[in-house]
This record gives structure tokens, sequence and C-alpha cells, in this order.
């Protein structure tokens, strides 16, 4: 269920808990790393070697999604003419019983989360405790919002998975499983939202990704390691690190994903639910259920897929977007954007008292190690 990319990351000694860089592979091309053979033959490409040579600092990266996140939510009201002293209205009318239980609902859901991370842990050979595996999820959605410059959400749970241990590339797998669970079922319910409900007026640009990245996941996705091997043979080095990393363990175990999956269907039934207060805390009563399917799952991929601060600005253009077009005034459907960012901050908070209640600090030396794993994570993807 993951990709092989992050096989050759990093190696760990067991007894140490820094990070080192892996040896490149070696190849038969004059005894180049493998990497390098690959890279060059990309770079002779004019336009992939002109973007290959651009380099932008932390700072700068930083920078962009900040002003991307600052022009979406700036566009929101210069083009789509929405009346802030309206929304706030709406706000403050607003169910606050329907609201509590949006937010017990949220932060609920991520003991599903972190049930379903021990699952793809344990399979990897990181055992770790319920209670554990939980305040890491909680610390993850502080880091996502208030460090999104230094450590990840996703790559600081890698760490605490794998801290002590060594195996940090079985930590990023199982991570990276967890992930791609979600994000499968994201899909799922989104298409069954089309399917199931009258979606006939929705366009075609909307549909048909959705329906795509479903058939990629659930008809693609499962088979990668026997197509690898059926079209770039048993030698190609993208095969060998399916059959021999640690990940393998979530294409052969369909037993083990099985379960991963049901909890994963509960989890976001769990977090439309939460959708779905906010709406009724709004008296948006006349959104349809299967309508919630189809929006929410599109809102969270354009989130985590498109540049920005944490999927802010984004975020609240794709809510006022898909509500709008279901018949929900500006006022009402930017409201309820700003509603479930609040909830988010709210978690987020939670998480930054775990964070510093339960000594979870990173030191600066181990931040700017993984941040230099990071940056190669990302070339080699």
């Amino acid at each position: 269920m993951v990709s092989p990319a992050y096989a050759e990351r990093v190696e760990v000694a067991p007894s140490n808990e820094s990070l080192v860089s892996s040896p490149p592979i070696q190849s038969d091309n004059g005894g180049k790393p493998a990497s390098d053979v690959d890279s060059t033959l990309l770079k002779s490409l004019p336009i992939i070697g002109g973007l290959a040579k651009i380099r932008l600092s932390k700072q700068t990266k930083l920078t962009l999604k900040l002003a991307i996140s600052i022009l979406m939510f700036a566009s929101l009201f210069l083009f789509g003419k929405v009346d802030l002293s309206k929304s706030w209205e709406v706000a403050l009318r607003s169910d606050g019983w329907y609201l509590t239980a949006a937010v017990v609902l949220f932060l609920i859901s991520y003991c599903l989360n972190a049930k379903r991370w021990q699952l793809l842990a344990d399979a990897v050979g990181l055992h770790k405790s319920f209670s554990a595996l939980l305040q890491y999820c909680y610390v993850g959605l502080f880091f996502n919002l208030f460090l999104p410059s230094t450590v990840g959400g996703d790559f600081s749970r890698g760490y605490y998975l794998s801290k002590g241990t060594g195996k940090y590339k079985s930590a990023f797998y199982s991570v990276l499983a967890d992930r791609t669970v979600g994000i499968a079922v994201l899909f799922l319910f989104a298409t069954i939202g089309i399917l199931a409900g009258p979606a006939g007026h929705l366009p075609w640009k909307l549909k048909l990704p959705i329906l795509l990245g479903t058939a990629g996941t659930f008809l693609i996705l499962p088979f990668a390691p026997k197509l690898c091997h059926m079209v770039l043979g048993p030698d190609n080095r993208i095969t060998r690190r399916f059959e021999n990393s640690a990940a393998k363990v979530y294409w052969h175990d369909r037993k083990l994903i099985l379960k991963a999956l049901f909890l994963s269907v509960i989890f976001q039934l769990v977090i439309v639910l939460c959708h779905v207060t906010i709406g009724l805390a709004l008296g948006l009563t006349t959104i349809p259920i299967w309508y919630y399917f189809v929006f929410y799952p599109c809102v969270a991929v354009l989130g985590f897929v498109t540049p920005s601060f944490n999927g802010i600005g984004i975020r609240e253009w794709a809510y006022t977007y898909f509500l709008t077009f279901i018949g929900v005034d500006n006022s009402h459907a930017l409201t309820y954007a700003m509603m479930w960012l609040a909830l988010n901050t709210l978690s987020s908070l939670v998480g930054g008292v775990v964070y510093f209640a339960g000594h979870l600090q990173i030191s600066k030396e181990e931040r700017e190690e993984y941040e230099h794993v990071q940056e190669e994570d990302a070339e080699t993807a």
C-alpha cells in the first residue's frame, strides 16, 4: 500500500539514534550510483534539467506556502463576494450543542486513527502501546498546524514511533501506509456519494478525477509489486525494493489491510458525522447526506496535495465552492469553513498540551537531521 520510494533513505544503527545517510545503490554503469544514473538521464531533458537546478530554502518554501494561503483567503472576499459581517452573525446564531458534539466526535475519532496505525506499525516490527500512539497522533496535529516549517505531523509520528529502535524506514512505511489507507477510503466515500446520490448535475471535471483516483487506489495499487515484476522485470531497482523492503507485508497480508480499511471506514464515518453536526449547528438542514460524502473527501484531498500553510485557504475556498454549488449562501458557506478550521485548531491545541506535558520535544540537532532527511525523501520521491 506504500510507494517503494522510501526504501533507501536512511540507515540507522539500532544503538544510535542519529540519522546517517545510507550508502548509494551501486550499478554496473561505470560504478556510478543508480540514483545518479537515473538523475542524469532525467536532467538531460531540457525542462526537467532546468527544474532540477531550482533550490528553494526552507524559509522561501514557508513564505510561498503562507503567500498561497493568504491569497486564497483574500480572494474569498475579493472575488467570492463574501460578507464577513454576515458570516459573523451566522456564527453567533449557531447551535452550541451541535458544535460541542462535533468537537467531541473529532477528538474521539483519533482513537480509531491510533488503533489503525498500531496495526500497521506492529506489522513492521514496531510495537507501541495504544496510549502512546494516540499521543503521537495528537502531537502530529499540533505539528501540522503550528510547526509547518520544521517537523511535519507525519514525520514527527515516524520519529516517535522509531525512537530508540533504529527502525526509521519501517516507521516511515507504517505512517505512509496509514496515510494511504485513509486516502483510499476518502476516494471510496466520494465515489459512493456520486453513485448513490443524485449526482447527475455535478460536473464531470469533479466526478472524473474521483472515479479515476478510486479505480487506481483499489484496482492498481494492491497489485503494484506484481505489475512492476511483469512490466519492469525482476531485476529492476523498483521491483527489488518492493520485494526486499519491510513494506512488502502490506501487500502480502491482505487480512491486515482489510482490518486497517475497516477502521478507516469507521474513522471517516465519524469525520463525516462531524461535518453533518456542523451543518446542523448552522441550520443547514437542506444539504443531502450523500453530498457530505462527496465534498468532504474532495476538500480533504485538495488540502493535502495543494501547496499551502497546512491547507489553510485551500480548504476554505473548497468548502465555500462545494457548499454554494449545492445552494448554500456565501455567508453560511464561509462560516462552515471557519468552523472546521476552528475545530482543527482546537484539536491541535490539545496536541500541544500533550506535546509539552509528555516531554515529547525534539532537540534542535534532531530537527535539523530530520529536515535533511525529509529533503532527501522529497527529491527521491
